[in-house]
């Protein structure tokens, strides 16, 4: 069972429900959380333009009365907002009543929430968002995406670790390579907090191969690359966007020739290739890595084929016990835990919406 916060994101209810109401018809149980009227219209409609019975899907709905935004701060929307969709879902989540989460709301709120509800993994400081993206051969997992704006040396370093740990555990690499984004390879660049990272992983005993710059994340010269939440999310949507100005200019040089549009139309399937790598939807969401139990962050502007697809990826997240498997590896890389007393407290002002 997969709890979705229906209400979360820039196109929900609509392309939530339309996104589950998808993964509900591949045999996927569906736990929607959100304004139970809005969202069985939906389902309705749905349904009746398919020609199918609403109740022979695998799809529940549960009635919430509050809303977290896109611009709540979050700490204090979590705390006053319990009967929100996305704070219902991941309370089912944590009572065993649905097994994952999917959320494409307030990315600040939902770590919060996970933080509090679902509950860090022992000694971890900061859980954070991890995910691969694609390479010139094949892909890079890339901590934080978007979960901590600011961040402390000490965050930085267990970044690291987790991608250490999951990169190890999926691609079955013994020493994967760690790498700090920054703005030269040399231990001298970057912020404090980058250069204090940089210390802290060169004394470690992660296979750390330096600094990293931006114009070499395609090169496939490491397997993890770790950064704050703030570098990480702008990071991603500057990618997001160049590949789709790119797109747009091919198309704007198409029009002006029908050589050009002869071109394009024999190597279709070339470009459909290209533009499966770098559509964020096909993906549909990454995992808060440092929680308990799988919560799956999609794209606020994720449409009704990314929310499948995000549904997709925590139903074979639950199969395969990914998040179970990747804390026990954690736990065994993580320092005592009376190592961070002190250094636990969660501060909203830090997170990313």
């Amino acid at each position: 069972m997969i709890a979705v916060d229906a209400m979360g994101g820039d196109f929900a209810p609509r392309a939530i429900v339309q996104g589950s109401y998808q993964a509900a018809n591949r045999g996927i149980p569906i736990l929607l959380f959100g304004d139970s009227v809005h969202i069985k219209s939906i389902l309705l409609e749905l349904s009746q333009k398919d020609g199918k019975s609403l109740d022979s899907l695998p799809i529940t709905i549960e009635h919430t009365t509050q809303i977290i935004g896109m611009e709540a701060e979050p700490g204090r929307a979590v705390l006053q907002a319990k009967d929100s969709s996305l704070v219902r879902a991941v309370q089912a989540v944590a009572d065993g009543t649905a097994h994952a989460i999917v959320s494409a709301g307030n990315s600040g709120a939902a770590l919060v929430a996970g933080t509090l509800i679902l509950e860090r993994v022992p000694g971890v400081l900061r859980p954070a968002i991890g995910d691969f993206l694609p390479t010139k051969s094949g892909s890079v997992f890339v901590m934080d995406l978007g979960a901590n704006t600011d961040c402390k040396p000490e965050y930085l370093e267990q970044f690291a670790l987790m991608g250490h740990a999951y990169v190890s555990m999926i691609k079955a690499i013994a020493r994967p390579r760690i790498a700090l984004l920054s703005n030269g390879h040399e231990p001298y660049k970057g912020s404090l907090a980058v250069k204090q990272t940089y210390d802290l992983l060169r004394k470690s005993k992660l296979n750390f191969v330096g600094n990293i710059e931006p114009r070499e994340l395609f090169d496939d010269l490491t397997d993890v690359i770790v950064c704050d939440g703030f570098v990480g999310n702008v990071m991603l949507k500057t990618m997001q966007g160049t590949a789709k100005t790119l797109i747009s200019w091919i198309d704007t040089e198409r029009s002006q020739s029908w050589l050009y549009t002869i071109g394009l139309l024999l190597s279709k399937g070339l470009f459909r290739g290209i533009k499966n790598k770098m559509d964020y939807a096909k993906k549909g969401g990454a995992l808060l890595l440092g929680v308990k139990k799988p919560l799956i962050v999609a794209h606020g502007s994720s449409n009704a084929v990314a929310i499948e697809h995000a549904i997709v990826f925590a139903h074979k997240a639950v199969q395969e016990r990914v998040i179970e498997r990747f804390n026990a590896q954690l736990a065994s890389l993580l320092p005592a835990q009376d190592t961070f007393v002190g250094a636990q407290r969660l501060d909203s002002h830090q997170i990313q919406q």
